[in-house]
This record gives C-alpha cells, sequence and structure tokens, in this order.
C-alpha cells in the first residue's frame, strides 16, 4: 500500500515537473523578445557602483577593470574592503593607476552594523557615493561598456520602481565542478526567476545588479534592513515588494568568471544558496521539487519498473527539460556555456537534486571561510 502510494506520487511531480518545464518556455520566449527602453526614455543619471570585495575574485583585474571601460556620461567607482591586508587591495590600486582619468575610491573598514559582512561592506562604502542613483555589484561580475546604458534607465522609467535587477551567466567555467555550477545557473535559477516574472511578476533582486535610488534605499531603512540577513540581495528587493514597489527585471546579462573548484566547495556554496531560499520562501523551496525533472522520473522508473509507462514518462521529461533548458540558458541568456556543456544536464540535474535533498534539514552553512546558523526570516548568526 505504501509503496504503490509512493509511486503515484513521484508520477504525479513527474507530470507536475513535464507541465512546469513546458510553461517555461513561453517564458523564456517572452523574455527573450524584451527590449531595453527606447533611447527617447532614456535619462543618464549620475551614477556611483558600489563594488564589495573580500579576498582577491578569480580574474579580479579583467572584473574590475570593466567597470572602468564603461561608455557612460557621469559615474563613480567606490571598492570596499573591511579587512586592511584584504587581498584584492593590490589590485584595486592597480586599476586605479592604470585608468587614472576615472573616479574612483577605495574605502578600508571594520565597521559593522549587523551579521553580513557583504552588507557592513556595502553600508561603509555608501557614504564615499557621490551620486543619488546606485549601483550595487558582486565583484566577481563582468560587463560590457554598454552597462550603465541598458541597466539605470530602467530603474527610473517611474516612481513605482523601487529597483532595477537582472539575469547573469557564466563567462567562464575552468574544470568540471564549474562547468556544473554555471548550467545551474542558466538552466536553473534562471529558469525559476523567469517563471516568476511570467506568472506573478518578480519579488526579489539579485547580487548580480542592483540599480536603486538612494531615497528608496533610505525608505528601508538602510542597509541595516537587511544587515542580519543571509540572502541581502533576495530580501532588498523583497523589502521594496512590501513597501508597493515594483521590481524590474532589466533585459540584459551579465557575466560572472567561476573559478576553478573542488566538488566539495561547490557543495558547501550550493547548500548555502539552498538553506537561503528555504529560509527566505520556506513553502516555494518546498514546491520547488518539481523543477527537479529528470530526477524525479528516474525515481518513478524504480518505483514502477522498467516497463513502458515508466519508460515512455521519463522519455517525455528528458525531452521537456532538455528543450527548457535551451530556450533558457541559451536562447534566452546566450550562455555559451551552456551551449558547449549541454550534454552534461543529466548529471547536473541529479546533482541539483541530491543538494535539495540535503538541504530540507540544517541551518548551518559556510560563506567566505565563516560559519553562521541561519535562524529566523533567513537572518544569520555567528558560529
Amino acid at each position: 500500500m505504501l509503496s504503490s502510494m509512493m509511486g503515484y506520487v513521484l508520477a504525479s511531480l513527474t507530470v507536475l515537473s513535464i507541465a512546469y518545464c513546458l510553461i517555461t518556455i513561453p517564458a523564456a520566449l517572452r523574455h527573450a523578445s524584451r527590449r531595453a527602453p527606447p533611447d527617447r526614455w532614456q535619462t543618464s543619471p549620475s551614477t556611483t557602483l558600489l563594488i564589495p570585495l573580500c579576498g582577491v575574485d578569480f580574474e579580479a583585474y579583467n572584473n574590475y577593470a570593466s567597470f572602468c571601460r564603461l561608455d557612460y556620461p557621469e559615474y563613480q567607482i567606490v571598492f570596499g574592503v573591511q579587512d586592511p591586508q584584504d587581498s584584492s587591495i593590490p589590485v584595486v590600486r592597480r586599476i586605479m593607476e592604470d585608468f587614472p582619468h576615472r573616479d574612483m575610491d577605495l574605502v578600508i573598514s571594520s565597521h559593522a552594523i549587523g551579521q553580513n559582512p557583504k552588507v557592513n561592506n556595502l553600508n561603509n562604502m555608501l557614504g564615499r557615493a557621490k551620486h543619488p542613483w546606485l549601483v550595487l555589484v558582486d565583484s566577481d561580475m563582468c560587463v560590457r561598456e554598454d552597462y550603465l546604458k541598458k541597466v539605470v534607465p530602467s530603474a527610473s522609467l517611474d516612481s513605482r520602481t523601487g529597483l532595477a535587477t537582472c539575469l547573469y551567466r557564466a563567462g567562464a567555467a575552468p574544470g568540471f565542478p564549474a562547468r556544473i555550477e554555471a548550467l545551474g545557473i542558466a538552466t536553473d535559477f534562471a529558469t525559476g526567476v523567469l517563471m516568476a516574472q511570467f506568472l506573478e511578476g518578480i519579488s526579489f533582486a539579485f547580487g548580480a545588479t542592483i540599480v536603486i535610488h538612494k531615497e528608496k534605499l533610505e525608505a528601508l531603512g538602510g542597509f541595516e534592513a537587511v544587515a542580519d540577513h543571509l540572502a541581502d540581495d533576495y530580501m532588498l528587493g523583497h523589502l521594496l515588494w512590501k513597501k508597493g514597489y515594483k521590481i524590474h527585471l532589466v533585459p540584459y546579462v551579465v557575466e560572472t568568471v567561476l573559478p576553478a573548484s573542488s566538488f566539495q566547495g561547490l557543495m558547501k556554496h550550493q547548500i548555502r544558496w539552498a538553506r537561503g531560499i528555504r529560509a527566505c520562501r520556506p513553502m516555494g523551496y518546498a514546491a520547488s521539487i518539481i523543477t527537479h525533472t529528470i530526477p524525479l522520473a528516474l525515481l518513478n522508473v524504480l518505483a514502477h519498473g522498467a516497463g513502458f509507462p515508466g519508460l515512455l514518462l521519463l522519455g517525455l521529461a528528458a525531452a521537456a527539460r532538455f528543450t527548457s533548458a535551451w530556450m533558457v540558458g541559451v536562447k534566452a541568456l546566450g550562455d555559451e556555456t551552456t551551449r558547449k556543456n549541454f550534454h552534461l544536464l543529466p548529471l547536473r540535474d541529479i546533482f541539483a537534486f541530491f543538494i535539495w535533498c540535503m538541504s530540507i534539514w540544517g541551518r548551518e552553512v559556510e560563506w567566505r571561510g565563516r560559519r553562521y546558523k541561519i535562524v529566523e526570516d533567513g537572518r544569520i548568526e555567528p558560529l
């Protein structure tokens, strides 16, 4: 009785997962067809880029230099570290020497307003920002020359827009674990975002890019509002959304350069990410089981045996998942890493399902060499 019930549940979840994949296809097509605001709507308000650093990133010089080559009338770059011995400081000094014409600043301060080191960093940097428009960017991002021209106007279209954010893809992925992570970014994370946009609109943001006016940030209570949250970027957008503002997903994609890593490092990163999502959206995290199409179909075959119905459902699931991943990762995001490593998708999906199962319980995460415990509402406490 129990086994037959489990078989029914697995078959039902597989069917739901196939339906999910099919719905992602029009969501991807819709996003791929969107364009940035017409030129007649665009303005170029003076802008400050805030780039918090903690240790030197892979390809750090090229990433930081990409922000110095932007085609934009007036902007400032503020880097920030908390440790005066931080390994990224020599790279920033070199950037300042190589681009003397660019308005840049480096803030070194250990002042803390909460448990999240990145938010502490951003808060310390905020005092050096010369301009009212802020662009918060993770340190491992690399951008093209038109970056600010595309993302800043999208946040200033109307007063109801709280902030603008955009998706990202892997610009490079050296090593097998990095390729697995790159596939997850383009075919899993981005798929969930586009589905949210397609069905209900965006109610969150991500650290790849956050464009926000100082007035909107102050309306939240400043960075203090998210200083104890693990998923600070998510919460920054979510708190604005709860206040009635719109979160705008810009039809623009930035790139992250993934470092070569071990599977142990990949697992720590993925578990931290998954447990952070579970803490912020527990019901959504539970429902996300239907996003694991191929693993569910494989478990269904194991439950029912290798008969025709189970194998047929597995074939349909694989076709739906591959089509969805191609439409989102390759067509909507233009991700060459996904195109080149598409054959690894089943392995990536099995790994992702393992991470999902591992993240159902447990509250401890590791971030930048420090260990934290996730408590109520996604806040963190040091261990």
